[in-house]
């Protein structure tokens, strides 16, 4: 009857397979095994579409997908996985998590790491990282971060039918 979304099982394992057990590093990764990894990441969130419907990591991911293809120059047709024998052990959920331990677990950015805090609230009014305020009136879905290791998209909606003020709902 009700297909399950599985869209964090898709994201842990395209994110697996860039972590030191799981073969590929993200840093030296040829374009290849690449576009091997991101055809895999794709053929598992449509094996999870049907579940997935309104599911705005779903959705989210399904984007992502498309502009990694063209980034990197991926073709959709090809192979899902690589000539590599698989991990015989999984990845503990830490090294899933953690980017920063390839980014800044090495020299002098190690010691002078800097927290970030961003925060969105009401009409959505937005504090940016530089600690400055935004009044933001727009409509729809939106990207509030969009970097390399964290994607966050809201959707606003009118706050009462007619009005210019938003609110976001998700």
């Amino acid at each position: 009857c009700c297909q399950k979304c599985r869209i964090q099982r898709c994201n842990a394992e395209y994110v697996a397979s860039f972590s030191p057990s799981g073969g590929l590093q993200e840093e030296v990764l040829p374009d290849v095994d690449y576009c091997i990894a991101l055809r895999a990441y794709s053929l598992c969130t449509r094996r999870t579409a049907h579940g997935c419907r309104g599911d705005l990591v779903y959705h989210s991911a399904v984007f992502r997908i498309k502009e990694l293809f063209a980034q990197h120059n991926c073709s959709s047709d090809g192979p899902t996985s690589s000539a590599k024998a698989p991990s015989t052990s999984k990845p503990p959920v830490v090294d899933v998590c953690n980017y920063e331990s390839r980014v800044l677990a090495s020299g002098p950015a190690a010691q002078q790491k800097k927290y970030g805090h961003c925060g969105l609230f009401g009409d959505p009014h937005l504090r940016t990282f530089r600690d400055e305020f935004q009044t933001c009136r727009v409509e729809g879905a939106w990207p509030l971060i969009h970097n390399r290791y964290l994607s966050v998209q809201v959707t606003n909606v009118p706050v009462v039918e007619g009005s210019s003020a938003t609110a976001t709902n998700k």
